[in-house]
């Protein structure tokens, strides 16, 4: 009986036991979750917060950035238009200064043309009428003097000076005969011992153009010829006429000493500025290619007058 009354205590205290673990557990659980929900609850707040913090310093970041690039996008504008100015500034300088140079070359080429002219046909003609008249005069009267020789020698010799000056001033032969027959024949007068000026074209010699574009024509290969007479050294020019995509076309190229081509603005005189107004005044273009010791090639196109 003692033993049976044994067991069954001890049975009962398992039993027992077993009632009360699960309970103790499911109160852990209970205590476990409810601490993991006050801990969730205290702690929510501080994510939300610092999860505003953090977006609000994204807003402020991004926000600075646009300002600067707004900035930076204001500053180059300013910067753009201000040297769109300043570029139009130069152009309009350089316009003013063009219009100045052609007005001063139109005006000489006028008063070249007038004084020509009036050397050709007045002064000239007096001359050539004095001479006539001591001739006539000298033959009736069988006169035979030294003073009147004398004089006579001296109305010649005046009379070539003044024919000398109007040609110079204007050819006659760019008025009677056109550009490339006068151009031909200034490569001959300046060719000589120390230097010879070739010529070539393949526009035919009797073509004419406007009297205004042949005269301008003429006195810019006229100044191209005396700059490399002057400061080439060369011994040998060559000059080439052509029309290309209804552009005249003229080449010039030496065989002298050249100079560097990044130099040449430094080098530029009145005469190559005053060459460069012409050409821009026809809306042509003016090419120079120059190498030391290796000659130079000038190229100028001009649109052919209508």
């Amino acid at each position: 009986m003692m033993g049976f009354h044994f067991l069954i205590s001890l049975f009962f205290c398992i039993a027992v036991k077993g009632t009360f673990l699960p309970l103790n557990t499911i109160k852990t659980n209970i205590s476990l979750a409810t601490s993991e929900t006050q801990i969730k609850s205290k702690t929510t707040p501080d994510q939300i917060k610092k999860s505003e913090q953090l977006r609000n310093k994204k807003i402020v970041s991004l926000s600075i950035l646009l300002i600067i690039i707004i900035f930076l996008l204001f500053y180059f504008l300013y910067q753009n238009n201000k040297l769109k100015q300043k570029i139009k500034r130069k152009d309009t300088k350089q316009k003013i200064l063009l219009n100045i140079i052609n007005s001063g070359i139109d005006t000489q080429e006028i008063e070249r043309k007038k004084i020509a002219s009036f050397l050709h046909d007045n002064i000239n003609s007096l001359l050539s009428s004095a001479g006539l008249h001591l001739n006539t005069f000298t033959a009736q009267h069988d006169i035979k003097s030294d003073e009147i020789q004398k004089a006579k020698t001296i109305l010649s010799e005046a009379h070539e000076l003044l024919r000398d000056m109007s040609h110079d001033l204007v050819p006659s032969l760019l008025v009677r005969f056109g550009l490339i027959y006068a151009l031909e024949d200034l490569c001959e007068k300046h060719s000589n011992s120390a230097i010879h000026f070739e010529f070539s074209s393949s526009i035919p010699i009797s073509k004419r153009y406007v009297e205004k574009f042949e005269m301008k024509i003429y006195f810019i290969v006229s100044e191209l010829f005396n700059n490399i007479i002057k400061h080439s050294q060369a011994q040998k020019a060559t000059i080439y006429l052509a029309e290309n995509n209804n552009e005249f076309v003229l080449t010039i190229h030496d065989d002298g000493i050249g100079f560097k081509t990044q130099k040449l603005k430094d080098a530029e005189g009145f005469g190559l500025n005053r060459i460069r107004a012409r050409i821009k005044k026809y809306k042509g273009r003016l090419t120079i290619t120059s190498k030391a010791n290796k000659g130079t090639k000038i190229t100028i196109q001009i649109p052919l007058p209508h």
